[in-house]
């Protein structure tokens, strides 16, 4: 198929990983000659970059390939990553043209061009002893402001509810020279954050004697005017020394650790099969907010782990009211193909699971609403994306929570220091210095 003037447009569902993965195949295809538009009904070719970690993702993976086949302008659906790499059941359908496993996605480009009509294209790839890692495009990224760069992709710990090592493969890491000179590149197109991403990112280690302590250190000695941003950590690969060198080092570094608890309560987590105690997981975040106490310690959350009972559940909901999250992401549990957790007897009912959920949510709006309230009064370092609103500019801050002014002077992809005046609802308001 010939690509140059055409529009394509991707639905990117599920994680920052994916993200990253449509930023590169949209720089594939605009290289190529096609315009990224951001219309699903107005769109010669739509890509699906699917999901399938919860029952939820995968739902909406299906509803926006459903879409996609429907647009009367839509000469071509792609449906690429995760779910198709677990399912490999697609809809027998003419406009499906390219159907792509997690692997193959990054050749995107290649099966367009090969691509004929109504001759489907099906590639999928198994994983089992895949140690090769696949290198993406970074040029196109989230507002021209913040830039993703994956490092490190699969996963080897197995947690007994998560499907990911199945449709992502074990873990492998991207050169850490590669990774320096990407980080220049970026900075040099005049990127003011950069996002280091994977699926275990602090489990990045290119050799035995190269680990992720050692990439942070290179890092931190380039020149340039850019912050960076660490995606989702696991608790027991974090070491005081990241954590020193991180919050030591304020101008180059976010104050953010997205730190994944998934639960609170050591039952639970033993049958997660995760690797830490709770009393770990809370002196790790006691020795971060020792260090600093205003840093955001962000999480993951499970509801209805299916051998959860209720006085598991209070014992973790109290546990969580003492570690006081700065935000959580909340996700009833979703029985996943081929993971142990499938298999377990379930003793937690659809209304117990929403019971749940509504009272870790309220827990969670509370804790982050009285996280916020202590930054009244405080000066921060803000970089300004697009205007969501008339006479209003967002940004992120280094905490990462997002600030307002209001002005009607443009200050995108600036980083400006901002006193922060208020807080209406959750969203913190204030002024420049």
């Amino acid at each position: 198929m010939q690509i140059s003037n055409k529009t394509f447009t991707i639905v990117t569902l599920g994680c920052r990983i994916n993200i990253c993965e449509s930023n590169s195949i949209a720089s594939q295809l605009t290289k190529r000659g096609a315009k990224w538009m951001n219309d699903i009904d107005n769109a010669n070719i739509c890509i699906v970059n699917t999901c399938c970690v919860t029952n939820k993702a995968e739902s909406k993976s299906r509803y926006f390939i459903n879409r996609a086949i429907r647009s009367k302008k839509c000469e071509l659906v792609i449906i690429v990553g995760c779910l198709v790499q677990l399912s490999k059941k697609i809809d027998d359908n003419n406009k499906i043209g390219i159907v792509l496993g997690s692997k193959s996605k990054n050749d995107i480009g290649k099966w367009i061009d090969q691509y004929k009509d109504s001759q489907r294209i099906m590639v999928v790839d198994s994983f089992t002893k895949r140690d090769v890692f696949d290198e993406y495009d970074d040029d196109n990224s989230e507002n021209n402001t913040r830039a993703f760069i994956k490092i490190q992709d699969g996963c080897d710990f197995m947690c007994s509810y998560c499907v990911i090592p199945f449709v992502r493969g074990r873990q492998r890491s991207l050169s850490h020279k590669i990774i320096l000179e990407k980080v220049k590149r970026l900075i040099h197109n005049g990127y003011k954050e950069v996002i280091l991403t994977g699926v275990n990112t602090a489990g990045y280690r290119e050799s035995n004697i190269y680990g992720f302590y050692d990439l942070l250190q290179d890092i931190n000695k380039l020149k340039g005017d850019f912050r960076v941003r660490i995606s989702s950590l696991e608790p027991f690969q974090i070491s005081k020394q990241i954590i020193d060198l991180i919050i030591d080092n304020k101008k180059r570094w976010c104050s953010q650790f997205h730190i994944c608890i998934q639960s609170a309560n050591d039952t639970t987590i033993k049958l997660m099969k995760r690797k830490y105690t709770l009393k770990q997981f809370m002196e790790l975040c006691a020795y971060i907010r020792k260090r600093n106490k205003l840093v955001s310690i962000t999480t993951d959350y499970i509801v209805g782990f299916p051998t959860e009972t209720s006085e598991q559940f209070n014992d973790s909901l109290k546990n969580l009211e003492q570690i006081k999250f700065s935000d959580m992401h909340i996700f009833p549990f979703s029985s996943r193909p081929f993971t142990v957790a499938s298999k377990l007897k379930n003793v937690v009912s659809d209304y117990e699971k929403k019971t749940r959920f509504i009272a870790i949510d309220k827990l969670n709006k509370q804790t982050q609403s009285n996280y916020l309230k202590q930054f009244i009064g405080v000066v921060v370092n803000v970089l300004f994306e697009h205007s969501n609103k008339p006479g209003v500019q967002t940004g992120h801050s280094e905490y990462f929570f997002t600030v307002n002014i209001k002005t009607i002077k443009v200050f995108t992809n600036q980083m400006l220091s901002v006193k922060i005046t208020s807080l209406v609802g959750d969203q913190l308001f204030g002024t420049l210095v």
